[in-house]
């Protein structure tokens, strides 16, 4: 399988655009930032560029691996040390592209970002088709251990189809059995997540993202309007609450938010914390696999300096 060449300029564009979003969410991130006002303005940016966001920009600090976008009203700001990840995604008429670095707010921490550009580069000279992607994750293992971090085990990169952003695939972090081999023609998110902890992210109680899973007739007004805008808006992309607060009162929304829960209309998105506390790291790109070899969308390792 082949991509055609106006699928490909899609690509190109939706990876020209988070890399520009990366580079802007790295300057960006200081002291004290209002964690809320960055996903605002990063998400704004995409659309400004002429695309839409793949899913909320995840920042998520230190020990918190994944999943963490701010709700409405998020008194949450950048703090003084530690890691800070941010997760872009963009789509260009669903041709998503998925990206992320990690920034060290002081050099102690610069060996998490060395360990997981170094699994990434790994990864970018190693991937073609025909590659088990049990291998690839013994890759990235090695290319952490030998930093003196460990992998995240139960976090993996995936294949991603036109509007899917999880399409199957998926991509481990550590040496895996697997008959699953690379393709040429498909697209795969690798995101090496590094850590000084066990190596193990759990759900915390909280979930700031959602999905559309079903669509059901609801007799209640608000929740039957509120379903067309996610529908309408979002299909089955992964959205954030902050997305639709011009639509009803807070109240309304995460009153209308709960009963698609339970009525098993939406699923949420735990934020992921490591067992441990240990602190994470993660560098992220999303690649072509050629009949040849791979190239990246989004130049992830090309933004860090």
């Amino acid at each position: 399988m082949c991509l055609d060449e106006e699928v490909l300029d899609k690509y190109l564009k939706a990876g020209e655009i988070v890399h520009k979003t990366l580079e802007k969410a790295i300057d960006a991130v200081k002291p004290g930032l209002k964690i809320e006002a960055l996903c605002d303005n990063l998400e704004a940016y995409i659309v400004s560029q002429g695309a839409r966001p793949a899913f909320p920009v995840n920042v998520s600090i230190n020990e918190v691996a994944a999943h963490y976008t701010s709700p409405i009203g998020d008194p949450s700001r950048i703090p003084e040390n530690g890691l800070v990840k941010i997760d872009v995604g963009a789509h260009v008429d669903g041709y998503i592209v998925d990206a992320a670095v990690t920034v060290p707010l002081t050099s102690k921490y610069q060996l998490f970002v060395d360990a997981s550009m170094a699994a990434l580069r790994d990864i970018a000279t190693r991937l073609k088709p025909g590659v088990n992607l049990g291998r690839l994750g013994g890759v990235i293992e090695r290319a952490i251990r030998s930093y003196g971090l460990s992998p995240v085990r139960n976090l993996t990169g995936h294949l991603i189809s036109r509007y899917r952003l999880h399409a199957g695939k998926s991509v481990p972090n550590v040496s895996t059995i697997t008959l699953s081999k690379t393709l040429p023609g498909e697209i795969y998110a690798i995101e090496p997540f590094a850590t000084d902890g066990r190596g193990f992210v759990i759900e915390d109680l909280n979930s700031y993202i959602y999905r559309l899973k079903t669509v059901k007739r609801v007799k209640e007004t608000s929740l039957r309007r509120l379903l067309k805008v996610i529908k309408n808006r979002f299909d089955r992309l992964p959205f954030a609450e902050r997305w639709l607060k011009n639509y009803m009162s807070v109240t309304s929304l995460r009153e209308n938010m709960r009963k698609m829960l339970s009525l098993k209309i939406i699923q949420e998105y735990p934020v992921l914390v490591e067992q441990s506390s240990g602190y994470v790291s993660q560098m992220e790109d999303t690649f072509v696999v050629t009949r040849r070899g791979a190239f990246p969308l989004a130049r992830t390792l090309s933004i860090i300096k």
